[in-house]
């Protein structure tokens, strides 16, 4: 930089002294092209004595401050020698001062007059008054001006009179206020170089030594000087020609009232300005604005500063101005922001509902701004404007001033694309970054919970047992903590390394296509990968989108909102500057976890009808089974993460009960835990076995059976619930067990009727190789298909996600259809040929329409026609006493330990009888079992071994199973018969009986045998007591009259009161020898 200093002292032209002081850049010549034009030299004449000084902006300028020093030094001098030689001069040789605009007002005036006098003495008074003022002597101005406003006002000489209430003022106030309009320091510029270490960094400026107020006379008053202000200016309005100096009045005076805290005062004078019309330059004009902008921005009136500062900045531009500055314009419309009530943060603009200033005036100075900063050459900062006026001034924009401005923003984001970054000035001001919040408006934001087979769940731990739970009403402020929960916090959980959604509903207010590009999730936090999406709305049409993205670390997530890039301009749309949405939402993320894929080997079934929770469920498999039939299900899992499974645990979810869930699914849980862990990217197989398990057994008992307590609770509420039975077997008497037996029965039991509980029993007429007619065996009515449903959980988890104990689970949906296929419809028992052995005869009926093949025993089978129905005899080992021996023992048994005996009877035919079925069309086989068969006292005493021991001889010789006895008529018969307890307890008050009978093999035994035969010793006797392990024995004879075939009944019996100790039916108890002696008599 180069500073030229021009002094001139010439004493004998001291009126005439020039002093320049100015300040201009130059370019260094080496630094700049080279230019081959010779550069032309410029001489100072010889009659200008002055000095000039040179220094470059890289020299170190060590003597700059005493040149200065030296160049003011002289200034004074010059005044103070033209003060003294006019006070030296005679009041009567004074000649007249004027005004440039006064001349020819005194032409022709006598000027040797009084009063012209006293206005040439008056007038001259007052210049002294100046020079004192401008050397610095405050109290010879302050007695020059108040001799001169004497003088003048008794002259009327209003111009100069005004002039010396002016100077008297401005010495008042020098007085007064002495630091008025002065800065303490000025600092360096930190961006210029450094110089010399002797020069110091700021020029220090102390206070002007004022004397004191005491020694000053004729000093006004603080408010005094106003007054005297305004008389000077009425004073000066007086002359057409005086506006410069009104003007500068007016701008005095309000600098005192500043000074002196008078806003309003100070605006009166600065109100007096705006209404003086004066014939300025467009730089002038510029001046003035710019000077009224200053003092109203002191006073606080902030509105009327940015008002001038308007003006101001177009009269830089205006028509008339030869050299427009746009950047001066730009700067002057960027610091009247605050009078308009603007901001160049638009979140300040955005922040809550209530608009501040004036939309109309605010929508026509951004334009204006972004007309002057496109003219400057700076389209960033134009587009930068453009973006702020759409954003903070959309809800005042009319539709037409909508779509104009959005496509000028277009236009001018094609020179210079906008983005969200502040912008720096050349003046050092940052303009803040715009976003476009409405383009498009966003009226939806919800985060989304990962799919709920992909959702963490927290590994439920066994809680510890810590003592006693204590309840209290008094909510010690509970309510309040969930009342104050922040909404921003999300109750669900993400996933590190899942992909994870969020869902916006965006509408395009604009009228034409709007095309968004680049939109991501704006996060803070952890580290959040956002995918970018395209979308293309229409107009005026709500348009939902998903944007996605991936956290890649565990720990606490803020969404703040989303950026947008439309119409050329890059935006960070956040939530906190759009209403109706909270400032952020917090979700927290957790350790990753392994990702599984479930598929099944079955077709994937068509409807979920049962359960209401279907969203775990990831694919679904159906099958049809025929009961009792069995299959598999191969579920394949795929490990499709990047975590290895560690953790996996399989459950099934149905509505039926436990024990028969777990007959229709089962699986191998080893064989899964023996394929983990399961590493990223491999398989493991799960076999899931499939029953279709059924109820084989069709009700057939009445009520009165049911209230007799022999039945367990469960039996009986299923049958109580049920309607009444098919028809059961006819009479047991014409069994093909019966033919091969021989007449056993006596005609003074009742078993002469069935022991079946049915309406049918009287039909009885049947052949030796069982029934297979629809009539004699009617079909159940009621057998239908039905539907199981259930859902195979799969819980599994691995990695850091298990280490913080969550897992995911899904579920597999499985629909199973179960097809009747054969169905118990009656059921009895009958002797065996052996004592260890009875018969379980049962009427089966085929419920399908296909040929079966049905095997009862391992080395027999019979085929059954379609909806046709067999009876068939399954030899069933005896109940032994092993399994009934608590029973016995306990003498006082109740209706508990009988509802025991018959459960215990029913499982035991349950695991002998194996009944396979095989449907020859399809190839399709099956089991079926009797798991809950009820059974009668008197089957009861079939059913389980008898606690008796038989031993039966005859003249010596024992009797064996199926050997009868061969004599003759007349020959006498000793019958040897020992009887043994079995049990642990001595048995009481028993009698054995010995019958002899005729079984005439068509149903009918004769009892009636006293003309055919004799006995001697009794045939009934009564056992008192049969201690544990005892024995008993009796002996008698007879003889027999005709030849024939006889049989003999042997039995040991309780009586009533003593069987009900036995936990027995209300009949007692009967043992029999089995089978009962034949003898052929001869």
């Amino acid at each position: 930089m180069l500073i030229l200093i021009i002094k001139n002292l010439t004493v004998r032209k001291i009126y005439l002294f020039i002093i320049f002081l100015q300040k201009f850049i130059v370019e260094d010549p080496a630094s700049t092209e080279k230019n081959t034009e010779p550069l032309e030299k410029f001489n100072p004449p010889s009659n200008f004595k002055t000095r000039a000084f040179f220094y470059r902006d890289t020299d170190p300028c060590n003597d700059l401050e005493t040149h200065l020093n030296e160049f003011v030094n002289s200034l004074f001098w010059v005044l103070e020698s033209k003060r003294l030689e006019r006070s030296r001069e005679k009041l009567e040789r004074v000649s007249l001062l004027l005004a440039p605009f006064e001349k020819k007002d005194f032409v022709g005036l006598d000027m040797e007059s009084r009063n012209n006098k006293k206005r040439c003495t008056g007038r001259m008074t007052k210049q002294l008054g100046d020079l004192c003022l401008q050397a610095g002597l405050l109290s010879e101005s302050l007695t020059y001006y108040a001799n001169a406003v004497e003088t003048l006002k008794s002259v009327n000489d209003w111009l100069w009179l005004g002039a010396a209430y002016e100077g008297l003022c401005a010495a008042s106030a020098l007085v007064l206020y002495p630091n008025i309009q002065r800065n303490i320091s000025l600092h360096r510029n930190s961006s210029l170089q450094e110089g010399s270490p002797k020069r110091s960094n700021s020029i220090s400026v102390p206070p002007i030594d004022i004397i004191s107020r005491k020694d000053v006379t004729n000093s006004l008053p603080p408010e005094d000087i106003s007054k005297r202000y305004r008389e000077a200016i009425i004073h000066y309005s007086k002359y057409q020609n005086a506006g410069i100096i009104e003007t500068e009045a007016s701008f005095k005076a309000a600098r005192i009232s500043v000074e002196q805290n008078h806003s309003l005062q100070a605006a009166s004078f600065l109100q007096n300005v705006v209404f003086i019309n004066l014939t300025l330059s467009e730089q002038e004009k510029i001046q003035r604005f710019e000077t009224l902008s200053d003092l109203y921005t002191q006073i606080g009136f902030i509105r009327k500063a940015s008002f001038c500062q308007r003006l101001a900045a177009t009269r830089y531009v205006s028509p008339q101005n030869t050299s427009p500055n746009w950047n001066q314009c730009y700067n002057l419309m960027l610091q009247s922001f605050p009078g308009h009530k603007l901001s160049l943060d638009p979140t300040e603009m955005c922040n809550g509902n209530i608009q501040i200033g004036w939309p109309s005036l605010q929508i026509q100075l951004l334009q204006e701004l972004v007309v002057a900063a496109k003219r400057m050459g700076h389209s960033a900062l134009a587009t930068r404007h453009m973006t702020f006026l759409l954003q903070t001034m959309w809800d005042h924009l009319s539709t037409t001033d909508q779509k104009e401005l959005s496509l000028q923003l277009q236009s001018l984001a094609s020179q210079c694309e906008g983005a969200p970054v502040p912008l720096v000035l050349d003046n050092g001001i940052v303009i803040p970054p715009a976003n476009l919040i409405n383009i498009p408006i966003c009226t939806g934001f919800t985060l989304k919970n990962l799919q709920p087979h992909l959702q963490p769940r927290k590994i439920q731990t066994s809680k510890q047992d810590s003592g006693p739970f204590l309840f209290t009403p008094i909510n010690f402020g509970s309510l309040e903590r969930k009342s104050n929960k922040p909404q921003s916090k999300m109750d669900f959980l993400w996933i590190e390394n899942d992909l994870c959604e969020v869902s916006l509903k965006l509408l395009n207010p604009l009228p034409f296509e709007l095309k968004v590009s680049n939109m991501r999730l704006l996060t803070s936090g952890i580290v959040f990968e956002s995918i970018p999406e395209t979308v293309v709305l229409p107009s005026d049409t709500p348009t939902p989108l998903t944007l996605n993205g991936t956290p890649k670390e565990s720990g606490e997530l803020e969404i703040l909102g989303y950026s947008t890039h439309t119409l050329g301009v890059k935006s960070n749309c956040r939530l906190r500057y759009m209403k109706n949405f909270m400032p952020q939402y917090t979700i927290e993320v957790i350790p990753a976890l392994p990702i599984m894929e479930v598929k099944t080997s079955l077709p994937q079934s068509a409807t979920f009808s049962t359960f209401q929770n279907f969203e775990n469920v990831v694919t679904s498999a159906s099958l049809s089974l025929y009961n009792g039939e069995s299959s598999e299900c191969t579920i394949t899992l795929t490990n499709t993460g990047n975590v290895p499974i560690e953790m996996l645990e399989v459950s099934i979810q149905s509505v039926l009960e436990p024990t028969l869930q777990d007959q229709i699914f089962r699986w191998s849980k080893e064989n899964l835990e023996s394929q983990l862990p399961l590493m990223p990217n491999t398989s493991a197989s799960l076999t899931l076995y499939l029953y279709s398990a059924a109820n084989f057994l069709a009700s057939g008992f009445g009520l009165s059976d049911l209230m007799s307590g022999v039945f367990t609770s469960s039996h009986a509420s299923s049958i109580m619930s049920m309607s009444a039975g098919p028809s059961s077997l006819p009479s047991r008497l014409n069994s093909p067990i019966h033919s091969t037996m021989g007449g056993s029965f006596h005609g003074r039991r009742n078993d002469l009727n069935s022991s079946f509980r049915s309406t049918n029993s009287g039909q009885s007429s049947m052949t030796t190789q069982g029934c297979r007619s629809p009539v004699a065996l009617a079909l159940p009515n009621h057998a239908t298909t039905s539907i199981v449903e259930g859902q195979l959980q799969l819980r599994y988890s691995g990695g850091p996600g298990l280490e913080a104990g969550y897992c995911r689970t899904c579920s597999v949906f499985i629909t199973l259809e179960m097809i009747p296929s054969l169905q118990v419809t009656n059921w009895d028992v009958l002797p065996a040929e052996t004592s260890s052995q009875f018969y379980l005869v049962l009427d089966i009926a085929n419920l399908t329409s296909q040929e079966m093949e049905l095997h009862y025993t391992s080395t027999k089978h019979m085929l059954i026609e379609g909806h046709e129905s067999c009876r068939v005899p399954v030899p069933v080992d005896r109940c032994p006493l092993s399994k009934l021996t608590k029973l016995y023992m306990d003498q006082n048994a109740g209706v508990d330990d009988r509802l025991d005996l018959d459960k215990i009877c029913s499982e035991h035919i349950a695991s002998l009888v194996d009944l396979r079925w095989h449907l020859l069309s399809t190839e399709t086989s099956g089991k079926a079992t009797l798991k809950g068969i009820t059974l009668t006292p008197n089957m009861l005493d079939i059913v389980r071994m008898s606690p008796l021991q038989w031993d039966v001889t005859i003249n010596g010789d024992l009797i064996k199973p199926q050997e009868p006895i061969n004599c003759e008529a007349g020959d006498c018969l000793q019958t040897h018969i020992k009887v043994s307890n079995c049990l642990e307890r001595p048995l009481r008050h028993l009698t054995m009986n010995i019958q002899f009978y005729q079984d005439y093999q068509n149903g009918v035994c004769s009892y009636k045998l006293e003309a055919r035969l004799a006995t001697a010793g009794a045939t009934k006797i009564s056992l008192p007591t049969l201690e544990p392990q005892g024995k008993a024995q009796h002996v008698c004879n007879v003889v027999f009259f005709t030849p024939g075939l006889y049989k003999i009944d042997i039995q040991c019996s309780a009586p009533e009161n003593f069987a009900s100790n036995m936990a027995s039916a209300t009949t007692g108890h009967v043992w029999k020898f089995i089978p009962a002696v034949e003898i052929n008599v001869t």
